[in-house]
């Protein structure tokens, strides 16, 4: 009964940190609209436009890791010290997002080196995922079902691999950016890829 009460604990606070964290990312438009004066609805939207764009962004950001992080949860039926640690880590993560997509609305373009922090950021997300999902991975005790844990897992792998190539692309060629992030779209592809080679090598996981 404490152990179901800990993991009802750990999934109820990564829920509340992921709300406040998305919740964040509005405040700064609120501060620019708190001073808007008398200067015209359309002349504010068309000088905040990037600021709007990347929140919208950063909210799917948070949305999409978060439901994948609630499906992860699905598999689990209890936790380890090892799977809190890295969910700690996710969450830190996902705090340190409003402040990296702060740097892009601040620098005023999204093809500037703060991508590459942005990215980063989505990138150790990503491996802290992949973290929890290694540990879930050698604990078959925390889960539900080890067999239907497998696809979990390998996205987890393939959702590592392609935010680390966006991460490697927007550092070395600054100039493109956030469109980098379009890679992610490959993340379906990747997937598949990588559950047919390591089916035969992912042990009991199946």
């Amino acid at each position: 009964m404490a152990q179901e009460r800990g993991f009802d604990r750990l999934v109820n606070f990564s829920d509340a940190v992921v709300a406040i964290a998305a919740t964040l990312l509005v405040l700064p438009l609120v501060d620019k609209a708190s001073s808007i004066g008398s200067t015209p609805i359309p002349s504010f939207l068309s000088d905040n436009v990037i600021a709007f764009i990347v929140f919208v962004l950063s909210f799917v950001v948070i949305g999409r890791f978060w439901l994948a992080h609630h499906r992860f949860f699905q598999h689990l039926r209890s936790f380890s010290p090892g799977l809190m640690l890295f969910n700690l880590l996710w969450l830190l993560g996902i705090v340190f997002l409003p402040f990296s997509t702060e740097l892009i609305v601040s620098g005023q373009s999204v093809t500037t080196l703060a991508s590459a922090v942005y990215i980063g950021t989505m990138l150790f997300i990503s491996l802290a995922s992949l973290g929890m999902a290694v540990v879930a991975r050698r604990n078959h005790d925390i889960l539900n079902d080890p067999r239907d844990y497998r696809k979990a897992f390998v996205l987890s792998v393939a959702t590592a691999a392609v935010t680390g190539v966006a991460f490697l692309i927007s550092l070395i060629w600054p100039v493109i950016g956030l469109w980098a992030l379009w890679l992610l779209l490959l993340t379906p592809v990747l997937t598949r890829f990588v559950d047919r080679v390591a089916r035969p090598h992912i042990g009991g996981v199946r």
